[in-house]
């Protein structure tokens, strides 16, 4: 058995690491948090970006890192997320998303180099048109993480339609045909819980093969409105859970076979 665990709206890790001109990349706060919970459980870690963020863009990320990205590729990848923090797909055509995405996955070559580009992501919201999607899989990805709620209270992600994705719920992902993408449930969004209630909605997934786990950057910062001080906490306990029931840590190119 094995989960996933992702985070959305990476960007502002990647200007501090410009800024401060680290030696490491690992001395971004963000990211050593991140390497804490590989070195404790084996973790492994996707992070979707944004492209811009104010003044700041992936162009300005130095390449200087290459080398130290490169050594961590086994366990830490990036990919796409959406041009930035206003930008969803609901009614993109195809040149914009493909655009967008071509442009992120530019630049995480450029300055973290061939094999940090994971061939999974979240798209922001997920939603999309038929022409994103294809967008999407022209710029070589592969499949998508979205969140498609219970067989009792289904939610559409993507444009797909329940009738078709139904499947997803007891299978540990849905494969459409007519984009050729795959698709995964999301199964936690760790910033939306308590940390007291983190265990138990994930002990109602224990047994099934995949479980897919999610945060986001921003409640990470002590100056962003919605700052969640037991950020670091929640993530212990929600890992620690799934190691503790027998789950490994994976990518999802690992288990879908692409």
């Amino acid at each position: 058995m094995h989960f996933r665990f992702s985070v959305d709206d990476n960007i502002l890790f990647l200007k501090d690491i410009k800024e401060k001109n680290y030696t490491s990349i690992f001395d971004n706060s963000y990211l050593a948090l991140y390497k804490r919970l590989h070195e404790k459980f084996d973790l492994k870690v996707q992070l979707n970006l944004f492209f811009e963020y104010k003044q700041f863009n992936l162009t300005e990320m130095p390449n200087k890192y290459k080398s130290e990205w490169q050594s961590n590729k086994d366990w830490l990848q990036l990919s796409f997320h959406s041009k930035n923090e206003q930008t969803v797909y609901t009614h993109s055509d195809y040149n914009t998303a493909y655009n967008d995405c071509q442009q992120v996955h530019n630049e995480i070559i450029r300055f973290a180099g061939q094999g940090v580009l994971n061939p999974f992501t979240t798209i922001h919201c997920c939603t999309t048109t038929h022409q994103a999607n294809s967008a999407f899989y022209d710029s070589n990805i592969k499949g998508l993480a979205g969140l498609f709620g219970t067989i009792e209270k289904p939610r559409e992600s993507y444009n797909l339609k329940f009738q078709d994705f139904k499947s997803i719920y007891k299978d540990c992902f849905y494969y459409d045909k007519a984009s050729d993408l795959y698709f995964v449930n999301i199964d936690m969004v760790i910033n939306t819980f308590d940390i007291n209630d983190i265990m138990p909605y994930l002990s109602k997934h224990i047994g099934r093969q995949h479980i897919e786990i999610m945060i986001h950057e921003q409640y990470f910062y002590p100056d962003y409105y919605m700052y969640q001080p037991d950020y670091e906490q929640k993530l212990n306990t929600a890992i620690s859970y799934l190691i503790d029931n027998d789950y490994k840590s994976c990518f999802l190119d690992e288990f879908i076979k692409i």
